[in-house]
């Protein structure tokens, strides 16, 4: 387990009920207020009513920004603008990236922006928060901008990268939820892309590297 960095100054509060993507009405120190939601996802199992949250004070228009929430024992990073400074730090650590000089972010690449390039190689890197039965599973809703970013990851000969922010033993594609996206991810994998999935842990402080996580049957 590797120390990746610091998440300070955090409160708790809990999930009182999501009105829109983006905003959650939370209930901190006795009194409801609201906090800002920076992940796409829709995080049903997680974010339910009392559910336990983490927050730092809001930066916008909102008074809290929600980082983790807490769920089968674990606290689970919900916080997707993390998700470029932990693959940064991943590229640092981890034998598949090694031997790469130059990386740079936000690269136009196709008809889409991938989130890296290492050296010449794209990567795309994406977080995984559902969990079904030990397996890490994406997307947890149909993406066809996912869909995009492997069809471009095929295309140009990248790599892709899974951020898994619960604890899990493998992972695969959410068939039932975007059958188009898996069998995408499919094709990549039987034309040799790279997939690795990084396994994450979050203490409610630090941020760890834990391992990697298998590839499932799919």
């Amino acid at each position: 387990m590797k120390k990746l960095f610091e998440i300070p100054d955090l409160v708790e509060s809990s999930f009182l009920n999501r009105p829109n993507r983006f905003v959650a009405e939370i209930k901190y120190e006795g009194r409801h207020s609201i906090a800002h939601i920076h992940d796409p996802g829709r995080l049903r199992e997680l974010l339910i009513p009392d559910a336990r949250l983490l927050m730092a004070k809001g930066t916008g228009k909102l008074p809290w920004y929600i980082k983790a929430v807490y769920h089968s024992n674990e606290w689970i990073l919900i916080d997707s603008a993390l998700q470029r400074n932990i693959a940064t730090k991943l590229f640092t650590i981890m034998d598949e990236f090694k031997d790469f000089q130059e990386i740079r972010a936000e690269i136009p690449l196709g008809n889409s922006r991938i989130d890296f390039m290492l050296d010449e190689v794209p990567l795309e890197c994406k977080g995984v928060s559902l969990v079904k039965e030990d397996v890490a599973l994406f997307p947890d809703a149909p993406t066809k901008r996912g869909t995009r970013h492997v069809e471009e990851i095929l295309k140009y000969n990248g790599m892709i990268l899974f951020i898994i922010f619960r604890s899990s033993t493998s992972f695969a594609p959410n068939i039932r939820m975007d059958p188009e996206f898996s069998e995408k991810l499919k094709e990549a994998r039987n034309n040799n892309v790279p997939i690795i999935c990084a396994q994450i842990k979050f203490d409610g402080k630090n941020v760890y590297y834990t391992g990697r996580v298998p590839l499932g049957e799919f």
